[in-house]
C-alpha cells in the first residue's frame, strides 16, 4: 500500500472524489478596512463546535479577497436557499461588484447577511489555521438566525435537490403502470435506444429500476450492454394517460469500449434524428437536457405529458 504522505495525485481526479460529498452551499462575506462588502461561494464549510459555538470555512490562499478575510475582525456565513443559485455562481467568480443590487445588512461583526438566506452565521475570527493551498477559518458564532426554506445542495459539480417535492412524491407513487428511463451523456452524447417494433428512438426505459443482477429491469439491462451507471436524481416525471414516466438523471460510472446491446447507441448532440423520435414529451425533456448540459444548470419536470412546473435541481 503506497505512503499516503508520499503519493501523488492528479489534482482534478481528486477534486472530483471530494465531490462526491454532498454540501450545501454558503457565501461567505466580510467587509475591508473602508467598509467595503467581500464574498464567495464556499461548500467547505462545518460546524466545530457548541462549547464554545465555532464553525469553520477555508479559502483558498490564491483566491481574490483572501488578504481581506484573513486580517478582518470577522465574517459571515450564509446558508443558500434552493432558488439562489444565480447567487452562488455570482459569487462563484473573481471580482467585484457582487454585491451590486443585491439585499443585505451588517449585524454585529458588519459582515453582511444576505436577504432570504436560510441561515446566516455571524463570526468574529477565532483562529486561522494554515492548510496547505487553503487557509482554515474558525470563526465564533457571536449571532446566528434560521427558517424553513429548502437548502441549496450540491454534489459532483451540479447543484442539487436534497428531495423529492410533494407532487413528485405523489406522482411517483399514484396507480398506473410505470415505465422508468435514464438520461444517460457521455462527451458531448446521449444514449438511445431504437424500439425493435416501431423502430423509434427513446431514451432507455424499463419498467423498473433493479439493479446490475436484475434481468429485464432498467440496470440489468444497461450493465449487460457493458454500461454502469448511478441514477442519483429525477430529472422527469409526468403521466400520460394511465401510464407514469420517471426518468433519472444517469451519471455515467463505466462504459466498455462499445455498447453491446443491439439498439442501444450513443448520439451526438447535433446529430440526433429527432424525426425518429415520435413523443412530443420525450423531444422536450432531450431538447431541455442538452440546453441546460450546457449551462450545468439543471431542473426536474413534474407534470403530464404537455403541462408541468420546473423544479431547481
Amino acid at each position: 500500500m503506497t505512503d499516503s504522505n508520499e503519493a501523488e495525485f492528479d489534482a482534478r481526479d481528486l477534486r472530483r472524489a471530494f465531490g462526491n460529498f454532498a454540501t450545501g452551499v454558503t457565501i461567505v462575506t466580510t467587509v475591508d478596512s473602508d467598509g467595503n462588502p467581500c464574498g464567495f461561494t464556499a461548500n467547505s464549510f462545518s460546524s466545530v463546535s457548541i462549547e464554545p459555538p465555532l464553525l469553520l470555512v477555508s479559502i483558498a490562499k490564491t483566491a481574490y479577497g483572501c488578504d481581506i478575510f484573513t486580517s478582518s475582525h470577522g465574517f459571515a456565513v450564509n446558508i443558500l436557499a434552493q432558488d439562489q443559485r444565480d447567487l452562488s455562481n455570482r459569487f462563484a467568480r473573481a471580482g467585484t461588484g457582487k454585491f451590486a443590487g443585491l439585499g443585505w445588512r451588517g449585524v454585529l461583526t458588519g459582515a453582511p447577511i444576505i436577504d432570504d438566506v436560510v441561515a446566516w452565521f455571524d463570526c468574529e475570527h477565532y483562529e486561522q489555521v494554515d492548510a496547505g493551498d487553503h487557509i482554515i477559518l474558525i470563526g465564533r458564532v457571536m449571532q446566528y438566525s434560521y427558517n424553513t426554506h429548502a437548502p441549496l445542495g450540491f454534489c459532483r459539480g451540479s447543484y442539487v435537490s436534497f428531495g423529492l417535492t410533494p407532487t413528485m412524491l405523489q406522482l411517483v407513487s399514484s396507480p398506473g403502470n410505470l415505465r422508468v428511463g435514464a438520461i444517460i451523456e457521455s462527451d458531448g452524447r446521449i444514449l438511445l435506444e431504437r424500439n425493435p417494433a416501431s423502430g423509434q428512438l427513446m431514451p432507455p426505459t424499463s419498467d423498473s429500476v433493479g439493479d446490475v443482477d436484475t434481468a429485464d429491469s432498467l440496470l440489468g439491462n444497461l450493465a449487460s450492454a457493458g454500461i454502469e451507471v448511478d441514477l442519483p436524481f429525477i430529472y422527469a416525471a409526468y403521466h400520460e394517460n394511465a401510464t407514469r414516466f420517471v426518468y433519472y438523471l444517469g451519471e455515467l460510472q463505466s462504459l466498455k469500449d462499445a455498447v453491446e446491446t443491439p439498439g442501444l447507441q450513443f448520439y451526438e448532440f447535433d446529430h440526433i434524428t429527432w424525426e425518429e423520435i415520435n413523443d412530443a414529451a420525450t423531444i422536450a425533456m432531450l431538447e431541455r437536457f442538452i440546453r441546460e448540459k450546457s449551462l450545468r444548470n439543471f431542473s426536474v419536470y413534474v407534470g403530464d405529458e404537455q403541462n408541468g412546473e420546473m423544479h431547481p435541481v
